[in-house]
């Protein structure tokens, strides 16, 4: 009897036996289910309920409240200027000197005349009160005592022009000296000393009043209606931070114009901004913050959170259970980094790390609950 086939059939044993592994080893692996993803790390940031003002960002320009060309009002020679180019200048102060020696003698002859002329009405009238008895007595006749009554209100006459023309020349005497009509800064100074001047026509400097400053901006036709609000509330705040400055400046809306510009939809305001440190300068372009009224009871979660779908602005609120619920949202006003979100719940934790990646259901670590 031959034994040749007994190894073949251990053979076949064998290999039977490692398909019935394999098959029940794959069997378990199928009752285990598709592989759990791991939680995915987000930050969280609760929202949180607050007051907001509704804030209003554009920009413009610094303007001056009032600049005044210093020209003088004599002509003459200048003989002494007491500024220096760009100087700072209160009202009053002087700023040039005009040769005062022709004005001098101007003032000089009108006191004679006007003296004269008092001499002449004081003999005007001797001569009339002398001859009124004369009158009476009919010494003289009505026609030659009505000839001296003319003569004292001629003479009284006379004596009122000479006194104008006295105070017309004590008022160019004065005039020599230029002063300053306004507190402000001078610009450079356009002409030296000993240059001739004419009365009305040669610039000498400029004065611009820097405190306050005015600020004029424009924006949008929509928020008219806002801001016309606020203004019947009351003052409405703004603050200006000028380009290359870190430094921002308060002051209130000062003016708003009468149309809205047809070309553009925007409308013209001007501000009013305290500057008693001159540090604001004229035309300076600056960032502009309106602060145009406030929103009650706001909820509101930082900006980063929000994202934009097809259906519109929506975030990731994390629940108690670590698991994200995508949570449609209405936006509104913004407040430093902070947005309103109509449909979030005060202390809801809202995704504002990792939420790109997030979906609906998604289990997540929140890194900002865990202990360092």
């Amino acid at each position: 009897m031959s034994m040749k086939p007994i190894p073949r059939l251990a053979g076949l044993l064998a290999a039977c036996s490692a398909l019935a592994l394999a098959a029940s080893q794959g069997c378990s692996k199928k009752d285990q289910g598709p592989p759990q993803r791991p939680p995915m790390s987000v930050k969280t940031v609760p929202s949180v309920q607050m007051d907001v003002p509704i804030v209003i960002d554009t920009f413009g320009h610094t303007k001056d409240r009032m600049s005044i060309n210093v020209v003088p009002q004599v002509s003459g020679k200048l003989i002494q200027t007491f500024i220096a180019d760009g100087a700072v200048v209160t009202n009053g102060q002087p700023l040039f000197l005009i040769d005062p020696s022709d004005y001098a003698a101007r003032v000089r002859q009108a006191e004679a005349a006007v003296a004269a002329d008092q001499a002449n009405l004081e003999l005007s009238r001797l001569t009339l009160e002398r001859n009124r008895p004369l009158l009476e007595k009919g010494m003289i006749s009505t026609e030659n005592f009505d000839t001296l009554k003319t003569r004292v209100e001629a003479a009284a006459a006379q004596l009122q022009a000479d006194q104008a023309a006295l105070e017309k020349a004590n008022l160019d005497l004065s005039r020599c000296t230029i002063v300053a009509t306004i507190s402000g800064i001078c610009s450079k100074r356009y002409l030296d000393d000993g240059n001739l001047v004419a009365a009305g026509q040669t610039l000498l400097t400029n004065i611009r009043n820097y405190d306050p400053m005015y600020v004029d901006f424009s924006m949008s036709e929509q928020y008219l209606p806002l801001i016309r609000q606020a203004l019947a509330e009351g003052a409405v705040r703004i603050d200006i931070t000028p380009r290359g400055d870190t430094n921002s400046y308060t002051g209130t809306l000062d003016f708003v114009d009468n149309a809205v510009d047809l070309q553009t939809g925007s409308i013209l305001l001007r501000g009013l901004v305290p500057n008693p440190d001159l540090k604001l300068w004229a035309q300076q372009f600056a960032d502009v913050r309106v602060q145009a009224g406030l929103v009650r009871d706001a909820v509101m979660t930082p900006e980063s959170a929000v994202q934009l779908g097809k259906q519109g602005a929506y975030l990731f609120v994390i629940a108690d259970d670590n698991k994200a619920e995508l949570r449609p949202v209405k936006t509104g006003v913004r407040y430093n980094n902070l947005i309103q979100a109509e449909g979030l719940r005060p202390g809801e934790r809202v995704a504002v790390l990792g939420q790109l990646m997030l979906y609906p259901g998604a289990v997540v670590a929140d890194v900002s609950q865990s202990k360092p």
